[in-house]
């Protein structure tokens, strides 16, 4: 296995996204459907992206008891082949479970597969407990403080409906690029479309549209 973090690596940066950016990417036209923009999306693709989530989440398919803030940077990417990979680094605090910094990684197998869009993805997860603090108080950074040396790592699969919104919507995005009539058909049949559809089509970076993709 691929060791994505040192335990005893100190930077933030190596974490989770510090930087700052003030430039606002190119909007793109909520004129164009959805759908044909997935379509227009090849693959191999990857792009980055990042939330920053709070309690007060408004969005209705949120999960909000007991998250806490948190704050992410992904990573969208289908391979040529068409393996689904979207890795999460960042940090969450501010919950019930004690403050982290985490890596992970979701992702779902280039066909043939017995797996289908939107039921579960193998995840692999990385983390470590500490104290947060800084970005909730306004400032530029986040600050990392361990509680002890010991880093955490797991793999298991996770079902579809345990996961966060944000982490849903960028599994939405990826599913529509790999196959945008089968992953419409799948959020129809699961009632989430109207929900997925609505949020991307005010989302600039969906797509990796403002990377000019």
């Amino acid at each position: 296995m691929r060791v994505w973090v040192d335990p005893k690596e100190t930077a933030a940066g190596a974490w989770g996204a510090t930087d700052n950016d003030d430039d606002d990417p190119p909007a793109t036209s909520p004129a164009v459907p959805v759908f044909e923009r997935a379509l227009s999306t090849r693959y191999p693709v990857q792009y980055t992206d990042g939330a920053y989530l709070t309690p007060m989440a408004t969005d209705p398919n949120e999960r909000t008891g007991g998250d806490g803030y948190a704050r992410i940077q992904f990573n969208c990417a289908v391979d040529r082949a068409g393996t689904i990979k979207l890795t999460a680094r960042g940090y969450r605090w501010g919950g019930d479970e004690p403050d982290m910094r985490f890596k992970s990684l979701f992702s779902r197998e280039a066909e043939p597969t017995e797996t289908v869009p939107f039921e579960t993805y193998e995840r692999w997860l990385r983390f470590q407990h500490g104290t947060v603090t800084g970005f909730e108080d306004g400032d530029a950074y986040i600050h990392f403080e361990p509680t002890d040396g010991a880093v955490e790592d797991g793999r298991e699969r996770r079902e579809w409906t345990a996961l966060r919104w944000a982490v849903r919507l960028r599994l939405a995005e990826l599913e529509l690029i790999r196959n945008a009539p089968f992953a419409r058909y799948r959020l129809r049949e699961r009632d989430e479309w109207d929900a997925v559809c609505g949020t991307l089509r005010w989302k600039p970076t969906a797509f990796g549209d403002a990377a000019g993709d």
